[in-house]
């Protein structure tokens, strides 16, 4: 679990997969969401969209960058997608969090 998480701290600007996590560990994809779920209570992408939405909340706060630049930055190539989620996370938009 270390090894996988240690990678996503390491790598999460960049596109991960299951695919890519379940060869990591050498187990096969299916094995290693129930593994992650069972170690972590959440499941792969729900853990690393919300890594990558704490690290842009960071950004938020200590950046000036566009609101674009700190998505695409924290991992997220889309921004509505990265909008919908930071504010089902936070209870607010990116923009209002900054102004926050």
């Amino acid at each position: 679990m270390k090894t996988v998480l240690k990678y996503v701290e390491n790598h999460y600007t960049e596109k991960l997969t299951i695919d890519d996590m379940a060869e990591l560990t050498y187990y096969s994809k299916s094995h290693f969401m129930k593994f992650f779920k069972a170690h972590m209570g959440i499941g792969f992408t729900e853990y690393l969209n919300d890594y990558r939405l704490t690290m842009a909340a960071r950004l938020l706060k200590s950046s000036d960058d566009s609101i674009l630049m700190i998505a695409d930055a924290s991992g997220f190539d889309n921004l509505s997608y990265f909008n919908r989620i930071f504010k089902r996370k936070y209870g607010i938009s990116p923009g209002a969090y900054r102004k926050a």
